[in-house]
């Protein structure tokens, strides 16, 4: 009896770990990563989407991530919420991707961000100021 007890308390907790594993890996899955870009649309730096330039603001998951590109200029990054994505400034140099994940702390609701562009000193604007909305 000891025996049946112990071996069915190992296969329970063998169920358990592969169960975990395949929950981890689906949620894995679900992450998103959008694409932004920065750069120069009739004289002025804006942030936009790269398939669509009427748009900036992304609306996001906690775990999803975004990637922006500067085109044109090396730029730095302020957010309003270090918990956002786990800094509250970066800097990226032109054409190189900044990567960031919106973290699992960050607070829900909507985030505004700055975009510095270094080669004419000024700010990039989204839909005035570009914003991240977290669900």
């Amino acid at each position: 009896m000891k025996m049946q007890v112990i071996y069915i308390a190992i296969i329970v907790m063998i169920s358990l770990v592969f169960s975990g594993f395949s929950g981890f890996s689906s949620q894995q899955s679900q992450v998103t990563e959008y694409r932004l870009l920065i750069k120069k649309i009739d004289n002025v730096w804006r942030v936009v989407h790269e398939d669509d330039e009427t748009k900036s603001d992304v609306t996001v998951n906690r775990g999803d991530r975004i990637r922006w590109i500067p085109e044109g200029s090396d730029a730095s990054f302020q957010f309003d919420d270090e918990r956002l994505v786990g800094h509250s400034t970066r800097i990226v140099r032109d054409g190189r991707p900044l990567v960031l994940a919106i973290g699992r702390e960050a607070p829900k609701g909507i985030h505004t961000y700055a975009v510095f562009m270094h080669e004419d000193l000024q700010f990039a604007v989204g839909q005035s100021p570009p914003r991240l909305i977290v669900n």
